[in-house]
């Protein structure tokens, strides 16, 4: 048995109270190693009681199999605070903290505290365990999304509308008729032209996109139909193929049909009517295979009524229309097509961008007369032209409207003097803001203004609130 000597030997039972009073388990040996004291909660932490343990040293608890590895010898050998996790025989875990208690440099006691972490332990495994689901789930979602980007081309929206624009076009896919594609510039009528494509059954075969504008009127017929040996000078010695037989048996997208000379409209309209072209120059029909995907931002009925466009071949695109909304009225779909084309310049330069919600409303309040184009065009263009992580609505306001940062132009008087030209900025202002709240009294707090000054200032400038403007009216 240990002999007890001090403290240990003259209070044990109140010690021994006191310990119990404590939610933590305490265990206590002498500077040997030897059991002297341990408290009611790490009998319980532990599995084991006073009788088992109580006297005896520390490595003949470890022979015995009582516990795997001992803090306390642990303590004993580094000289210092030592911290482990233990594992019971019941399949439980506790952490054990063991501090040395030293007099004239020699331990006399070692001290451990004692926290049973088996439901902590547990908790790690089940958390550990949700974070490995949701892992699989996010792998899962990325994987369907990227199916569904794969099927809608790439279309983002969350816009209703939107939606119902993207299923008529898988629809008019799997029928293999002309189709033609109606918006303004920058809707994304290319991008409808591909998603049509790819879920049509002439996906794999070819597939040409030529834009009606930008060839040159003179070469125009002979890139549509080609042209023989001899036909003009300065042609190739064996001929050329055309974009209707280069596309035979597949796809032909004609961008901006609507610029297309009226003499190659009848050709179009014979080849669409007759499935065979003839080359320039040449002395027999060529049969071709060829869905037609037309598109154009201009107003074709307008162009009909003035002569420029044919009406048969206009009926004979318009069998299948899509017209596609501008995005000022899905903007609902801007926050979204922001983080997209975010993701896509930030790793394409390599630089980090966080954009903020103040940025993101500036974006939704522009007209973009442009459309995802111009979105695109500006999300690239602040990536690249502002230094720092975030961009501010400050950086989309000055590339959207220019220097100033007020999205509501000042009209400059040309000649005017310094005070003339507040004066016009402050009308402008008060004018604003009687067009948004209506009453003085409530423009008198959001200005943080006198409202006998602000009466003043709207008086010189022959500005009323509605109040006024009712009592007016029943004089």
């Amino acid at each position: 048995m240990v002999n007890f000597n001090g403290l240990f030997q003259n209070h044990y039972e109140e010690l021994s109270e006191i310990l119990n009073c404590i939610k933590v388990g305490i265990y206590i040996t002498d500077g040997k190693g030897n059991t002297i004291l341990l408290n009611d909660e790490s009998c319980k932490t532990g599995g084991l009681t006073r009788d088992e343990v109580v006297g005896k040293n520390m490595r003949e608890l470890e022979e015995m199999g009582f516990i795997k590895e001992s803090c306390v010898l642990r303590t004993l050998n580094s000289g210092a605070e030592e911290n482990m996790i233990q594992n019971l025989g019941d399949g439980g875990e506790i952490f054990v903290t063991g501090v040395p208690c030293c007099r004239n440099h020699k331990i006399e006691y070692v001290v451990c505290t004692e926290r049973d972490i088996t439901e902590m332990s547990i908790l790690k495994d089940l958390l550990k365990e949700k974070e490995e689901r949701e892992e699989k789930y996010e792998k899962e979602i990325l994987y369907l999304r990227n199916k569904s980007l794969e099927m809608s081309g790439n279309i983002i929206t969350e816009d209703q509308k939107m939606k119902y624009i993207v299923e008529n076009a898988l629809r008019a896919a799997r029928h293999d008729t002309t189709i033609l594609l109606t918006g303004e510039s920058g809707t994304g009528k290319e991008v409808f032209a591909n998603l049509i494509y790819k879920n049509s059954s002439r996906v794999g075969k070819p597939f040409i996109k030529i834009n009606c504008a930008a060839i040159p009127e003179n070469l125009l017929e002979s890139e549509f139909f080609g042209y023989d040996k001899g036909a003009f000078t300065g042609a190739d010695k064996d001929g050329k193929m055309g974009i209707f037989e280069l596309a035979d048996g597949g796809t032909l997208f004609l961008d901006e049909i609507g610029e297309l000379p009226t003499h190659l409209q009848s050709k179009l309209l014979r080849c669409l009517q007759e499935k065979e072209i003839m080359r320039i120059g040449g002395q027999k029909s060529i049969p071709v295979d060829v869905r037609i995907i037309a598109a154009t931002n201009a107003n074709l009925k307008n162009a009909i009524e003035k002569g420029t466009f044919r009406e048969d071949l206009y009926y004979r695109l318009n069998i299948l229309p899509i017209e596609l909304i501008p995005l000022r009225e899905r903007k609902g779909d801007i926050e979204k097509l922001t983080y997209h084309f975010m993701d896509k310049y930030t790793k394409k330069y390599i630089v980090e961008k966080k954009i903020t919600n103040e940025a993101i409303q500036a974006l939704k309040k522009y007209h973009w007369p442009g459309n995802v184009r111009e979105l695109e065009n500006v999300i690239e263009r602040i990536i690249i032209s502002f230094d720092g992580i975030e961009i501010t609505k400050f950086q989309v306001n000055r590339l959207l409207y220019g220097d100033s940062d007020n999205p509501k132009k000042i009209k400059i008087l040309e000649g005017a003097t310094y005070k003339q030209l507040m004066e016009e900025y402050e009308r402008q202002i008060l004018k604003e803001m009687m067009k948004k709240y209506k009453k003085a009294s409530l423009i008198s707090k959001k200005l943080d203004i006198n409202k006998s000054t602000l009466s003043r200032r709207l008086a010189k400038y022959n500005i009323r609130d509605e109040e006024e403007v009712s009592k007016l009216k029943q004089i």
